[in-house]
Parts: structure tokens; C-alpha cells; sequence
């Protein structure tokens, strides 16, 4: 009876697949124990699951993936980059789809030849001032030559109450404030822009402008605004000698800048020495740089 019971018992665990043959033939004391101890033993004894280890093909594809997203997200960046340099005619194919336009200068690129601008960031001889001039009428003959004092202009502003900066120079005056900046560069604009309107101002000229700018921000305001400058003149004696005395160190340092600034894109000049009138080879040089 009993053999009977385990027979049936066998079969069934054969076709549960819980054991195989294999079992009762190395084990032949499971004929001996009782059906329940047999099934008890026989899941205790089954197969345990191996652990997955990371295949390395899986690591490949997500290195490749990520390399690919990295390629993507550059791209994208590369592509929203601003435009430092445009030519005049990707700026004018810019504004026509965009509708943006850009700020005008008071002098357009195509009137450089007719109005030229030479700037003196500090001059103490108006002797040299008049040389310099000379030199300037003979280089560009029939080219008028038009100085501009900003002292001058600032004067001429404090003096008549109907001009546009006479109250604020007077304030700034009277609570001893700099001048902001750009308020210089807007009086030499003003006074550019009034000459051009007269008949002088439809001949060719040669702006000089003097004592200006002594500072970069103005330097470049000008050019932002106004014109582009064509050369910037260092008076090297009165850089030397003459800008220590009546100017403080830190105006001094603001002065210089303005030289390294023109020095760094090769437009500016120094003048070593004072102008001779006997000495024609200095002013043949000078004729050549201006």
C-alpha cells in the first residue's frame, strides 16, 4: 500500500517537474522517507537563480548614446551663439528679417572719405595745435580743417541759457560733480552735426579735435555715435612733461589708456618731439602717418 502511495507520489513530481529521475537514482533514500519529506526536500534542493551580471554589449550602447546626446546639446548651443562680426550685407539682409534696425552713426561708413576726424587726447602747446593743422590743410589740399575745443563748447553751454545742457552743467558745477559720462561726447556730436548743417560743412574736412577723449568709454562712444577716428595723435613732450602738473594720477592713467586703446588696433601716433620748421624730414614722416 505504502508502495503504491509513493509510486503515485513519484509521478507526480515527474510531471511537476519538481524532480527528475535523476534524484531517486543517486538518491535512493527518498524511497524510504514519507511523500511529504520527499516534496519538502525537493523544493529546498531546487535550482538557485544565478545573479545577472552587466553584459558589456548594454555598456557600449549607453556610452554611444550619451556621446550622441553630448554631439546634440553642442550643436544646439553652437547654433544659439550671438554673432560678434557681420558684413554690410549680412547686417542689412539682419534688419530685413528682423525688422531690427541699427543705431545710425551721425557719419555712415560711406561719408569716411569726406570727413576724416584726428583726435589729441592731451595738448598743452597751441603752437603745435596750429603746426599739426598746417600739416593737415597740406596733406588734404581743398579740405577744409575744423577744430573743435570741448572746453570751448562746454563754455558756450554755461553761457547761454537757451542751449540744452546749460542747467545741467551748471548743477554739476555747482555741487562739484563729474561730468557723466558721454556728456562730452554728446557736446562734440552737437557741434559736428550743427557744422555739417552750414555751408562749410558740405566740403570735405578734416575734424581735429583736442584735448579728447581722455578716457576709453569716451573713446569709444565716439565711435559708437559718431565717426570712426582716423588717427589718435600722442604729443609725447606734453604727455611727459606737461599732463603730470595739472593732471591727478588717476586722469593721468585715464589718458594713457586712450593711447593703448588706438595703439592696440594701429591708429595711433606719437609725436616724439616738438615740430621743428626747419626739420622737413620730421614733418615728410608726418605727412605719411596722418
Amino acid at each position: 500500500m505504502f508502495a503504491r502511495s509513493l509510486l503515485r507520489y513519484q509521478s507526480q513530481l515527474l510531471s511537476r517537474r519538481l524532480i527528475t529521475p535523476s534524484k531517486f537514482a543517486n538518491h535512493p533514500s527518498l524511497l524510504n522517507q514519507s511523500p511529504v519529506s520527499v516534496i519538502r526536500r525537493c523544493y529546498a534542493s531546487g535550482p538557485t537563480p544565478k545573479k545577472k551580471e552587466p553584459v558589456v554589449r548594454y555598456l557600449f550602447y549607453m556610452v554611444v548614446l550619451s556621446w550622441v546626446a553630448m554631439y546634440y546639446v553642442a550643436n544646439r548651443v553652437d547654433k544659439k551663439t550671438v554673432k560678434q562680426s557681420f558684413t554690410e550685407r549680412e547686417f542689412q539682409q539682419y534688419e530685413e528679417e528682423t525688422g531690427v534696425k541699427r543705431r545710425n552713426k551721425l557719419i555712415s561708413s560711406d561719408l569716411n572719405n569726406k570727413y576724416k576726424f584726428y583726435v589729441i587726447p592731451y595738448i598743452h602747446d597751441n603752437d603745435q595745435l596750429s603746426k599739426i593743422v598746417n600739416l593737415l590743410k597740406s596733406k588734404d589740399e581743398g579740405a577744409n580743417v575744423k577744430v573743435i575745443d570741448p572746453t570751448e563748447l562746454i563754455e558756450q553751454q554755461k553761457q547761454d541759457e537757451g542751449l540744452r545742457y546749460h542747467y545741467l552743467l551748471q548743477d554739476l558745477d555747482e555741487q562739484k560733480k563729474p561730468y557723466p559720462q558721454g556728456l562730452i561726447t554728446a557736446l562734440v556730436k552737437q557741434d559736428i552735426n550743427n557744422y555739417m548743417n552750414t555751408r562749410l560743412g558740405t566740403f570735405d574736412t578734416n575734424f581735429l579735435i583736442k584735448n579728447y577723449p581722455q578716457t576709453t568709454a569716451e573713446a569709444i562712444k565716439f565711435e559708437n555715435d559718431v565717426a570712426d577716428i582716423q588717427k589718435c595723435l600722442i604729443l609725447h613732450f606734453d604727455m611727459l612733461n606737461e599732463l603730470p602738473k595739472y593732471k591727478s594720477v588717476d586722469e593721468k592713467r585715464a589718458i594713457e589708456n586712450v593711447n593703448g586703446y588706438f595703439d592696440s588696433v594701429g591708429r595711433a601716433k606719437t609725436l616724439v618731439d616738438k615740430f621743428d620748421p626747419m626739420d622737413q624730414e620730421f614733418e615728410e614722416i608726418m605727412m605719411e602717418d596722418l
